[in-house]
């Protein structure tokens, strides 16, 4: 325990002695006015105990750490009792909080994510998606890394147990730390279906059409929507209904039409966010 902390009291120093810290920000809107943002004085942590990060729903920033072994729960706790003391220097670093639970690090999350779903070239240069490859492999869409379960999230467009009990081994990731989910296009479909719709843009008089962030789906706006009208674009888009949110655009502001939902709604607001169209 004491080896842990002199560790990482050293680490300290040596930044002081270069004056090389950690800074930490958050958004201004976000914090009093009679509050200083100092800067979190963070020490660096060993690759194989960091488990990645995530921000929670008041913007305080959580930092897993591999704690599954008696060196990692002494980094855990070290980490803990220096915040602690630094947070009388820095209001940002009560800010930030240093947790347990990771099994696994950021960089086998990592490695794990790029293992079933990478960026490359083909023969003629374009950039593709390298996927991982084994028998009666379902068609994948995306991989992601959850920081805050300790995951990578693994979507497809359908799932078996003989499948997921595979990926797992080739992983070499626990089936209990890989979230399974489907979705029913792949980011290349969407993106054929929003090119077949803004070819016939004019003729729809739809003025935007995008993927919906996450979701897996598209939204198409216009000035006004019917039922002929959304017929029509599912029609040349080939999507699903389920897949298509319809948005209208009145006096700058961007609302769903007047069919829609609560959990329509509740996408729109994600949208709204996520392009800053508020």
């Amino acid at each position: 325990m004491k080896k842990v902390f002199y560790t990482i009291a050293l680490s300290i120093v040596l930044c002081l002695c270069k004056f090389s810290f950690v800074f930490v920000y958050a958004n201004d809107s976000q914090r009093g006015e009679s509050k200083v943002a100092l800067g979190a004085f963070l020490p660096e942590i060993p690759i194989q105990y960091y488990g990645g990060e995530y921000y929670d729903e008041k913007y305080i920033c959580h930092k897993k750490i591999v704690d599954v072994t008696p060196e990692g729960k002494e980094w855990l706790l070290s980490l803990q009792e220096y915040n602690t003391k630094m947070s009388a220097v820095s209001e940002l670093n009560a800010e930030i909080v240093f947790e347990g639970g990771a099994v696994y690090s950021y960089e086998q999350l990592e490695k794990a994510q790029n293992s079933v779903m990478h960026f490359g070239k083909d023969e003629n240069r374009r950039i593709v998606d390298i996927e991982i490859e084994f028998d009666e492999k379902p068609i994948l869409i995306d991989c992601k890394i959850d920081a805050r379960q300790n995951c990578i999230v693994i979507v497809a467009k359908e799932w078996n147990e003989t499948a997921k009990k595979k990926i797992s081994e080739l992983l070499d990731i626990k089936i209990e730390h890989i979230i399974f989910e489907t979705a029913n296009y792949t980011k290349q479909e969407l993106r054929e279906a929003i090119d077949k719709i803004y070819a016939k843009r004019k003729e729809l008089n739809v003025s935007r059409v995008d993927v919906l962030g996450n979701e897996y789906s598209i939204f198409v706006v216009a000035e006004e929507w019917n039922t002929e009208l959304k017929k029509k674009v599912i029609e040349i888009s080939g999507l699903k209904e389920e897949n298509i949110m319809f948005l209208v655009y009145r006096n700058g502001v961007y609302t769903s039409d007047v069919e829609c939902d609560k959990k329509e709604d509740y996408l729109i607001n994600k949208i709204k966010e996520a392009f800053k169209m508020q």
